[in-house]
């Protein structure tokens, strides 16, 4: 925990100089450590860098103050050279080999890149024998406790996803828009974090909740062994906290870590605790994605519903990892399971409707297949006053698609076990 905390928040400033120093040790090893004049020109230099930024002394002497202050850096003093020197620590301090450190220093240095890019512009720090080398090496670091990057899902126009590093806090990435005036590749980590969007998030409650009818009683059996001894219960994708209620009657004296990185659901969740003082005392909010949250050191069970699916697949890694690693033999992850298992055609489809007061609610879905594993999802939520439409919003999402098989073989690796229930799947840990 005080691992994440010292560099998962690093200013833009702060990720330009670390990025820096690494990148230089490896390929100017005869200038290295770095004086504060080299270090400045470093950072401002018109190659290698996105984007390209041009640093004062003072604005290289804060960053490494803060560095130095995070145990990241140090300062090296010479009798034989008036001017102090700066070097980085960060294999030791936050436990990475060569090839890992790398390619921080890349994203630090370059922003969301693929596999491709990763594995070319690193080449001179370290040599990678092929993308799926670099592959394996993100996905350990994404699946590890603290996770220092996340897979971004792949935009529509773009062949292949890319990565980004998680250092910095949610504000403080580089995030300069390019001369062409789109949307920076950075701001996509952002983007991400709201899957729903604010029309689902609003309409949720009134239209997408008749599931928790089976799936919360489902919980109250699944869950009825659990000792709250063992830690809270993960709560991955709590979204507006209508299952919470289940939660607190399942396991009476458990608290609950709700992870939910959709702002416009967390609206409607810190709502329904504000009117509950009860779930507002046993309940803590992670407004993070599931990639960057801070996760108990252990629970006493887990539950994802209708979240799988949203997950990438650095995510799940770190997922079946924590239930692996971090929760009891026996302790059960509750996992929701929806249909479809494969990418299909949906047509417009009217899946609830609610009389509220004069007008009345209706939820459609829509979907088609976007690859060989994803649907891409089409919401739409209409008002209507008799047959007059009131007001209309859509919104669209990606989802993976999973069956039992197909979780059945990611959890393999991990020493897991699956069975099936109903509307859900239960993986342990063995004894």
């Amino acid at each position: 925990m005080e691992e994440s905390r010292r560099h998962g928040d690093l200013t833009a400033e702060e990720a330009r100089v670390l990025g820096c120093l690494i990148e230089k040790e490896a390929t100017t090893p005869d200038n290295y450590p770095l004086t504060l004049n080299s270090l400045r020109n470093a950072c401002s230099q018109s190659t290698s860098r996105d984007p390209v930024v041009s640093f004062a002394d003072h604005d290289v002497e804060r960053a490494l103050a803060s560095l130095r202050e995070r145990g990241l850096t140090r300062t090296v003093h010479s009798t034989s050279n008036r001017a102090a020197k700066y070097r980085h620590i960060v294999p030791e301090a936050l436990n990475l080999d060569p090839g890992e450190t790398a390619l921080i220093s890349v994203l630090l240095l370059r922003g969301p890149q693929t596999l491709g890019e990763l594995k070319g512009r690193s080449e001179r720090q370290h040599q990678f024998e092929s993308t799926d080398e670099v592959a394996g090496v993100l996905a350990h670091l994404a699946a590890r406790s603290d996770p220092m990057v996340l897979q971004l899902e792949r935009r529509p126009g773009q062949k292949d996803a890319r990565w980004v590093h998680l250092l910095c806090g949610d504000d403080a990435s580089v995030t300069t828009p390019p001369s062409n005036g789109e949307a920076s590749p950075a701001n996509e980590v952002s983007a991400s974090d709201d899957p729903y969007g604010e029309a689902t998030a609003e309409f949720y409650d009134l239209l997408a909740t008749a599931h928790w009818e089976t799936f919360g009683m489902q919980l109250l059996v699944l869950l009825s062994e659990v000792d709250p001894a063992d830690g809270p219960i993960l709560d991955i994708g709590a979204g507006t906290g209508v299952g919470l209620p289940y939660l607190e009657v399942a396991v009476p004296e458990a608290r609950v870590h709700a992870v939910e990185p959709s702002r416009a659901m967390r609206t409607a969740l810190h709502t329904r605790l504000a009117l509950d003082a009860n779930l507002r005392h046993i309940t803590t909010v992670e407004p993070r994605t599931f990639a960057r949250a801070q996760l108990p050191e252990r629970a006493c069970a887990l539950v994802a519903s209708a979240t799988l699916g949203h997950l990438s697949d650095a995510e799940r890694g770190r997922l079946w990892r924590y239930i692996a690693e971090q929760m009891p033999a026996g302790a059960p992850a509750v996992i929701e399971v929806l249909p479809p298992d494969r990418p299909l055609t949906v047509p417009p489809t009217r899946y609830r409707e609610l009389a509220v007061g004069e007008y009345t609610y209706e939820g459609w879905q829509q979907g088609e297949p976007a690859d060989e594993h994803h649907m891409a999802w089409t919401m739409t939520y209409r008002v209507l006053n008799d047959e007059e439409e009131v007001a209309s919003y859509s919104v669209r999402s990606r989802w993976r698609c999973f069956s039992v098989d197909d979780i059945r073989s990611e959890i393999a690796p991990f020493g897991l076990t699956l069975c099936e229930h109903e509307d859900c799947v239960v993986v342990t840990r063995p004894a």
